[in-house]
């Protein structure tokens, strides 16, 4: 082969591809803009090769090649000159369009001027210069003919003279031009790049971009090297970097299509495609091996050249199957490793979320996943919030807070009918007076993916629309369904797990405070020579909301409480030890006990609401003298129990504590003999219920008490306790249950 038939070889092949993968593209998805302006400047750009190709055959022929220059088949090379506009034109709108929002559509036809008015100077200039020398006046002509056409002959005359400099140095000047159209380009893509955010189109870009500076750097060398050193850029050198340059940016664009779905084009595209020029290299080099096969053999075999030259055919037939199968093998693994097919990113997000329980490394992945595989360019995520008991919108780059949505928006309950992917247009119906339509209109959104199990919506995502204009086709349809489905199963999963920590945090926390409410009551009651004092207490919950304390104040005088905070669990306990603490701090700075409730009350009243209080019955022992001075702050009334059978409740004191401010309380003073039985308890034990809902009643309680007087302390207390448990027997109990069961002892004689 001699080095033209190469070069003619080489362009056309370069040349036959660009125009092939173009061809391709713009079949698979017509549709698309950018499939559209990336095949046009492919074809163009294939053109080129495609007429130095031409050119190179035509010269071998002396001729042909008579007069070639000047034809009218020479001049149309210069088509190929279309791909710089649609060069510039691609460059704005990959990565991002920005013609989208351009108001003034027609004006990138501008671009194409120059190449149109090259293309038609080098096809018409004959005729044009003709028409514009045709016009020849007399200068000495006078009337009409000296006032019009003399001007427009020297008019004439000036513009073809113009031509015929442009004509004259057309390579030069159109080639400077391509120059600037390929700066313009660099410059457009450069700040277009700056604008990608989505990982998947980061990687596209990079390639592309790659390929076609590459390429384009070689294209601007190749032409100022012919003017500044023609001698060494000579038409064979420049004729090979073009060759070069178009191998390279073709090659990084296939390269970026195949293995990063870099044009929207479908996987079977992408896959037939690589076969295509797999199985093409592969039967060139069996066909190129048998046509050989005889002048290679010859020097070894001799006159058996023949046979061996079949038996090898035969050889490469057999191994071509396998060899071919091993290529497939090799070229996936080369082109399809990353796995773009939507089947793929289904397997995945499964393999992704199937474990994860974190719901905000699982909204990345969600969101990831949609950008990667599908190109969105924004997600929105649009969830239940169980703490506001509203739908909103979770933050993101595009709401700097979570965004809460009327439970009545219109376009809400529209989207809760939907149950697959739907554009947010079909739901006009429902966007009238719509806050919610309203911030998707303004945040670009286009399609609307509600995520609902059996029951209920749990959400819904809002994606906008596809980077680089590409369009939501049926495929993605299918695939945001069953994504969908899978986002619905790991978001509840990690739901529940969510919950099921906060229940453990709860657990742990009531734990804690029910082990903090323990530390606060007495280990166990005072043991006195003159008193004998027995307690028990059980909580219907972890954290109950009765206390009981017993306060030594002096060498004679014990304080007693017992009381009930309203409700039960935390709160109930958190009133709990602020009682304490007031009751605890009132009596170390000896206040009256009446003065004490009303402190009491203030406290409580400006802390908490009306419907916190607490009922409490505190009382002062002199456990010499007998005395005890109290005060019931609206407590089921103590019981005392005489020696002789009589039974008398301490009612004296004031209504129950921090419902209101400013209560008044009074206090009162009993003294109590021996074998007095003084027995105090909370409404857990005397509004105990049986199965038929009736009270055990604090008249049953006094009767045992009354009867059971003789008994001690303690024995009076589990006779009661195991007669409650028989009437009601569910434990725990209903309600928290405190018992202070007191008795003096009869061998001590009280002075006085």
């Amino acid at each position: 082969m001699n080095a033209d038939l190469i070069r003619s070889v080489s362009f056309t092949l370069t040349g036959g591809f660009l125009v092939f993968l173009a061809l391709t593209v713009v079949r698979d998805n017509l549709a698309n803009r950018l499939n559209r302006v990336t095949g046009a400047m492919l074809f163009f750009a294939g053109l080129g090769p495609l007429s130095l190709a031409l050119g190179i055959v035509v010269s071998q022929s002396a001729e042909a090649s008579l007069g070639f220059r000047d034809s009218t088949l020479f001049n149309l090379q210069y088509v190929w000159e279309f791909f710089f506009p649609f060069l510039v034109l691609f460059s704005m709108i990959f990565p991002e369009d920005r013609f989208k929002d351009f108001q003034r559509t027609r004006l990138p036809y501008l671009l194409f001027m120059p190449a149109v008015l090259h293309l038609l100077l080098m096809l018409f200039y004959g005729q044009l210069a003709g028409l514009l020398g045709s016009l020849k006046i007399d200068p000495d002509a006078g009337g009409f003919s000296r006032i019009i056409l003399v001007p427009m002959q020297h008019l004439f005359s000036l513009i073809l003279l113009v031509i015929s400099f442009i004509r004259t140095y057309h390579t030069t000047i159109f080639g400077w031009l391509s120059v600037a159209y390929v700066l313009i380009a660099i410059y457009c893509m450069e700040s277009g790049r700056r604008l990608v955010t989505n990982p998947r189109l980061l990687t596209q870009t990079r390639i592309v971009f790659r390929g076609m500076w590459s390429g384009l750097g070689i294209f601007v060398l190749s032409f100022a090297g012919n003017l500044i050193l023609p001698d060494l850029f000579t038409e064979g050198v420049t004729s090979a970097m073009l060759v070069f340059a178009s191998a390279i940016g073709v090659g990084m664009i296939v390269y970026a299509t195949v293995r990063y779905q870099f044009l929207d084009v479908r996987l079977r595209f992408r896959q037939s495609f690589v076969y295509t020029i797999t199985s093409a290299l592969l039967v060139g080099i069996y066909i190129v091996l048998v046509m050989q096969s005889k002048s290679l053999l010859q020097p070894i075999f001799g006159a058996q050249t023949e046979i061996v030259s079949y038996a090898l055919i035969i050889l490469i037939l057999l191994c071509f199957q396998p060899i071919n199968s091993g290529m497939d093998t090799f070229i996936r693994s080369v082109f399809m490793r990353t796995r773009t097919d939507h089947q793929s990113a289904i397997e995945r997000f499964s393999r992704q979320v199937i474990s994860l329980f974190d719901p905000l490394k699982l909204r990345q992945i969600i969101e990831e996943t949609l950008k990667t595989s599908l190109l969105v360019e924004r997600v929105y995520f649009v969830l239940y919030d169980d703490e506001i008991e509203e739908y909103a919108i979770l933050r993101s780059d595009d709401f700097s807070r979570r965004v809460a949505i009327d439970r009545d928006d219109l376009l809400l309950r529209g989207i809760n009918m939907l149950e697959s992917p739907t554009y947010l247009h079909s739901l006009a119906d429902y966007m009238e007076d719509s806050k919610l339509a309203g911030m998707l209109k303004e945040h670009d959104v286009r399609l609307i993916l509600p995520m609902k199990d059996a029951e209920h919506m749990l959400g819904f995502l809002a994606l906008s629309g596809k980077v680089a204009g590409y369009k939501y086709s049926g495929d993605d349809f299918n695939l945001l369904g069953v994504l969908s489905n899978q986002m619905v199963t790991a978001l509840t999963n990690a739901r529940l797990y969510v919950e099921s920590l906060e229940r453990a945090r709860l657990q742990e926390e009531v734990s804690m405070a029910r082990q903090i409410q323990l530390d606060l009551l007495p280990s166990h009651p005072p043991a006195l020579d003159t008193v004998a004092i027995s307690v028990h207490s059980t909580p219907s919950r972890t954290v109950g909301g009765d206390f009981y304390d017993f306060i030594p104040i002096d060498d004679r005088r014990l304080g007693i409480v017992i009381a009930d905070a309203s409700g039960k669990g935390m709160p109930a306990a958190l009133m709990i030890a602020q009682i304490q603490a007031i009751i605890h701090s009132e009596v170390n700075n000896g206040s009256r006990i009446a003065t004490m409730f009303g402190n009491m009350n203030e406290q409580l009243a400006a802390a908490t609401s009306p419907e916190k209080y607490v009922t409490i019955f505190y009382g002062e022992l002199d456990i010499v003298r007998g005395e005890l001075a109290y005060c019931n702050g609206g407590h089921n009334y103590p019981i005392l129990a005489r020696a002789d059978g009589q039974i008398e409740l301490l009612k004296v004191g004031g209504p129950l504590v921090g419902a209101l401010p400013q209560m008044e309380y009074t206090s009162s003073s009993i003294r109590m003999e021996s074998d007095d039985v003084l027995f105090m308890f909370t409404d857990g034990l005397s509004e105990a219920m049986d199965e038929d809902e009736q009270e055990y009643g604090e008249n049953r309680i006094r009767e045992w008490v009354s009867s059971r007087r003789d008994d001690c302390a303690q024995g009076i207390m589990d006779y009661i306790l195991e007669d409650v448990r028989n009437f009601d027997p569910i434990f725990p109990p209903r309600d928290d249950t405190t018992v202070i069961s007191m008795k003096l002892n009869n061998k001590v004689r009280f002075d006085g």
